[in-house]
């Protein structure tokens, strides 16, 4: 029985003697009976107190068609070949759905597996991670297009900012925040005098108002007058919103305030992120945008700040990147566009 330790040589020999204990006790040898679907449950309910929700429910959807085939295996019984073995079947239609998933989905799950067996071989369970060495399918969806100026333009005049779901939607493409930062800004985290949207919380589907998961995402983002005139728009629907529901119930209630939602309904609710997903799926194709999805505003306005050589740091205090290489891939891509276009020129 072997496991790894990372630390300095007397952190080593303690944790080696506690690991000999372990395997004196019979901690160990239990622990590798653990299984597939155990450990997945396990490891999910971990994952949804670190990761934010929509991560979570990505890896739970993922973990499913993996559970498919290897739900009562024990977890160190689970080798790249089985693995390369439930890539197949996934591939062959041995799904969830019952229907053959596309390469891109299958390397996906392939990715979900890779942190959790990670997980397991960090807590002790497992003393290799098996996804090293199986081979997974190749990515086959085309990457994901970015709207350039003239398109961003355009679906912003398409849209009423005194709606509450297309009021987000505006906001998402002239600012680039997340959808869950959208419907998480409250009347209080705009600064109307200094002209700057603070960016304090996040709402999910479970209706959490959650500060963000990096230090990162906390950030103040100067608003542009196009911005902050939607901005005015909206306070004015929901203050003639309120006034209507006030007459309506006789009551002092609902009132504007400093925490009002931007994105509520008449009655000051603050509405779940996934009902801008809904009416953006429902309507995109009628506005002309059909292979655009909710993220992709945001990925459009991040790059187009990119190829309008905005430095690469004050581009991540924007984007609200955690990591500086997440930043530099877009700039890459972009960059790669820009070479492309000027040997375009003496193509001969």
């Amino acid at each position: 029985m072997t496991r790894a330790f990372h630390g300095t040589r007397t952190e080593a020999k303690a944790a080696l003697r506690e690991f000999i204990a372990e395997v004196e006790r019979g901690d160990v040898v239990s622990k590798s009976g653990v299984t597939f679907g155990e450990y997945a449950d396990i490891w999910l309910a971990v994952r949804r107190e670190q990761k934010s929700h929509g991560t979570w429910r990505s890896s739970r959807e993922r973990l499913k068609n993996a559970r498919l085939h290897l739900e009562g295996a024990r977890l160190d019984e689970v080798t790249p070949s089985v693995l390369e073995d439930v890539y197949s079947k996934l591939l062959a239609g041995e799904s969830v759905s019952g229907r053959p998933l596309r390469g891109t989905t299958v390397s996906d799950v392939a990715a979900t597996l890779h942190a959790m067996f990670k997980q397991a071989v960090k807590d002790g369970l497992l003393t290799a991670n098996p996804c090293d060495c199986a081979e997974a399918p190749s990515r086959d969806t085309a990457e994901k297009t970015a709207l350039r100026r003239d398109g961003i333009v355009d679906l912003i005049d398409k849209l009423d900012p005194e709606d509450p779901i297309q009021f987000a939607i505006r906001l998402m493409a002239k600012t680039g925040i997340r959808r869950g930062e959208a419907h998480g800004l409250s009347a209080g985290d705009v600064d109307r005098e200094g002209m700057i949207l603070r960016i304090r919380h996040s709402f999910d589907d479970d209706g959490n108002l959650k500060e963000p998961k990096t230090a990162a995402g906390a950030r103040d983002l100067p608003l542009t007058e196009s911005a902050m005139s939607d901005i005015e728009a909206r306070l004015d629907a929901i203050e003639r919103s309120f006034a209507r529901a006030r007459r309506r119930y006789k009551a002092e209630v609902p009132v504007l305030g400093d925490d009002t939602p931007l994105v509520c309904n008449g009655l000051g609710e603050r509405m779940l992120p996934h009902s801008s997903t809904r009416w953006w799926t429902r309507n995109r194709s009628s506005l002309g945008f059909g292979d655009i999805t909710l993220h992709g505003l945001r990925h459009s306005y991040i790059t187009e700040l990119a190829r309008r050589k905005v430095e690469p740091k004050v581009l991540q205090k924007i984007a609200g990147h955690a990591k500086y290489s997440t930043t530099m891939d877009i700039y890459a891509h972009v960059d790669m566009e820009d070479k492309r276009a000027a040997l375009d020129v003496v193509d001969w």
